[in-house]
């Protein structure tokens, strides 16, 4: 069975030959995945990990190329770093770890005169690329997040009081990022991608960052817009990603047409209660935790985390094994590799 035909399976709440795989790691991850295959081919790695899917995403913008020489970001004397929105970040010394330093509207003045990176010619031989990839893979492309790109533009204390008052500024910035989101899911569907995925961040450990009405007059109908728009061409399957605890919401997302949930956090939400309930109308990807098993747990630990999600979670597909978030370069290489070994063994 190819990885495409597993997922497909999976998808649609089917028996395949095993559990799909996923999974995202830190630099220094990659590192040690290169010492241990013997190679820098990250396709090859991928393979041997048994990783099913694959994503595409848009080529970097002309304009900013250019100002940047070339290099993708704009280093300034204080050592940060400015990206194509005009974000700034700075990299700590004694940590491998970003923190925001400048957000370009945080005078809401600005917005009025900010513009949004250029999308021409950014999906160049996207399409063929695609083409390419589905050949066994199911493809997916991602368009951001309504909240977090609102914060990262804004800076979280002040966007979170925006959301509190709902203020005119918000409801301005978000009206102009649907128009950009939904351009950018127009150029991906008409790649006939099978995947649209939608980033969310919009959950801590016990509930919402806001109240879940606020979320459903100003965020879940946005959302809505981009499935729907994307429909228009094809898609079928839509991911939805945030870490935390997503109970509040859950029905809407399953309602608006999220079919996979990410990541499933279990130090948040119990995984067998989410496929007990929602189990027949979505995709659970992620489950194994990445704060507690994989970081500090035995091999054991992990290859037992691995078999109860698949043996509890996994029937009639709607199951996808993956670590619940990026793995980080303390995870101890043999508890990441069991991850995968244990589920390739499990049919």
């Amino acid at each position: 069975m190819t990885p495409r035909e597993r997922v497909l399976r999976c998808l649609n709440h089917q028996t395949a030959d095993r559990v799909p795989l996923s999974g995202s790691f830190r630099p220094e991850v990659w590192v040690k995945l290169r010492e241990h295959f013997g190679t820098n081919d990250s396709n090859l790695i991928s393979e041997k990990l048994g990783l099913d899917f694959k994503g595409v995403g848009m080529g970097a913008s002309k304009e900013f190329l250019e100002r940047s020489g070339g290099s993708g970001s704009i280093q300034h004397d204080d050592g940060s770093y400015e990206d194509e929105w005009g974000i700034r970040h700075i990299i700590g010394k004694n940590s491998p770890y970003m923190r925001y330093v400048y957000h370009p509207l945080s005078d809401e003045r600005n917005l009025d005169t900010y513009k949004f990176p250029g999308l021409e010619g950014r999906f160049e031989g996207v399409k063929e690329q695609v083409e390419r990839l589905k050949q066994n893979y199911v493809v997916s492309a991602g368009t951001g997040t309504f909240f977090k790109d609102g914060w990262n533009l804004r800076g979280m204390e002040a966007f979170f009081m925006d959301i509190a008052v709902e203020s005119t500024f918000m409801v301005k910035l978000l009206d102009r990022m649907l128009e950009y989101k939904l351009e950018i899911i127009r150029q991906f569907a008409q790649t006939e991608v099978d995947i649209i995925s939608i980033g969310g961040d919009i959950a801590m450990h016990t509930r919402l960052f806001m109240k879940p009405d606020l979320w459903r007059k100003h965020f879940k109908w946005r959302d809505a817009m981009l499935i729907e728009e994307a429909r228009k061409y094809g898609v079928k399957h839509f991911f939805f990603h945030t870490d935390g605890n997503l109970m509040e919401v859950m029905e809407d997302l399953i309602e608006i047409g999220f079919d996979i949930i990410d990541p499933i956090q279990p130090e948040c939400m119990d995984p067998y209660e989410i496929k007990e309930r929602f189990g027949d109308r979505m995709t659970l990807h992620g489950t194994i935790s990445s704060q507690r098993t994989l970081p500090f747990g035995t091999v054991e630990d992990v290859r037992n985390e691995v078999r109860e999600r698949i043996e509890r979670c996994g029937k009639n597909g709607g199951l996808v094994i993956a670590p619940n978030n990026v793995v980080q370069f303390d995870v101890p290489l043999e508890n990441l590799l069991a991850v995968y070994e244990t589920a390739k063994e499990k049919k």
